[in-house]
């Protein structure tokens, strides 16, 4: 008898440590999710900043409570030397990073983290553009957006590419003359210059020797390839608009996602020699004459950014009017 109560006391004792030890291998609330990367790659690279853009696999489940890019001079950035934060949207997330160095190698990794951990994708190696110099010594970023390059600032010059100067339309006297060739700065206060650049009229655009050599006037179809790129004509407006104050509220879906920097430079008013809508619009010329359009001469045709709009708006000037109409010039390289 005194055997069997041993032995049940023995099997009691390991029961219970069995149980404890069971109990302790009790599994813990699962770790939060994270979405997976699908790709990730350069969307535009400047002389002073980049975009990145990835795609997300986001699922109900996944817990994110921070995104976005670092970056670095040396191999393996981590979020404790640069980086900057960026969202989510339809899994879809445009990381900028701005204030780099032009002609220099970076080095950048897209970052997701919830409060357990961290996940960084694939490094992505890139060497910013460089910038390039008009013939009176203006410096500008250069930003290369799909296949084409573009310059990132208006075009400020007052001398052709040949050297000889443009003639500066000063007063609503001189706009009177067509076919006279002119540039002017807005409300004839050169200190717009720096910040929104020179405004021209056609003669001078058309003259074919206006942007820096290896540069020209970008084409109707040259801008068509751009709005394409940002996703058409009816988007493209918020990619290219820059998102400081210098435009009026509501500026809508500015991002500058494609480092364009577009700023609302204005143009020519309802009166002559007079000007209008800094603040709210800006409009640039293309080299292009659409003979089908207007009537006699044709249209000259522009691209139009506005503040209540994130379109890139195709339009057109009657060519014959060419002379009285003082806008906006971007650059695009041969």
């Amino acid at each position: 008898m005194n055997k069997y109560r041993t032995l049940l006391k023995n099997s009691s004792v390991l029961f219970f440590l069995l149980l404890a030890i069971l109990s302790g291998c009790e599994k813990g609330p699962a770790p939060l999710k994270l979405p997976e990367i699908i790709s990730s790659g350069i969307f535009t690279l400047g002389s002073n900043s980049v975009t990145i853009k990835t795609t997300f696999n986001v699922e109900s489940e996944d817990t994110v409570t921070n995104t976005g890019i670092c970056w670095s001079l040396h191999p393996d950035p981590e979020i404790y030397t640069n980086f900057t934060s960026a969202s989510l949207n339809d899994g879809i997330m445009y990381a900028r990073i701005e204030g780099l160095a032009p002609d220099t190698r970076y080095y950048a990794r897209v970052f997701t983290g919830n409060p357990e951990r961290e996940f960084y994708g694939d490094e992505i190696t890139f060497t910013t553009n460089t910038t390039i110099t008009d013939i009176e010594g203006n410096l500008y970023n250069v930003v290369t957006i799909g296949s084409q390059n573009w310059m990132v600032e208006n075009l400020r010059t007052t001398v052709y590419n040949d050297g000889s100067g443009i003639p500066y339309a000063g007063s609503n006297t001189d706009w009177t003359v067509f076919g006279t060739p002119g540039y002017s700065w807005y409300d004839y206060n050169i200190e717009n210059k720096y910040l929104f650049g020179a405004l021209y009229n056609w003669p001078v655009v058309n003259s074919g020797k206006l942007c820096p050599d290896g540069w020209h006037i970008p084409s109707d179809s040259e801008w068509s390839v751009l709005s394409d790129y940002l996703g058409g004509e009816s988007s493209a407006g918020g990619f290219l608009k820059s998102t400081g104050n210098h435009w009026d509220s509501p500026n809508n879906n500015a991002t500058n996602y494609a480092g364009f920097y577009g700023l609302p430079a204005g143009g020519p008013g309802a009166a002559l020699g007079s000007f209008t809508g800094k603040g709210s619009f800006t409009i640039w010329w293309s080299s292009t004459v659409d003979l089908s359009l207007g009537s006699g001469d044709g249209l000259i045709m522009t691209r139009i950014l506005l503040s209540e709009n994130a379109g890139l708006k195709r339009d057109g000037f009657m060519a014959r009017g060419g002379a009285i109409n003082f806008l906006s010039v971007r650059c695009i390289k041969d």
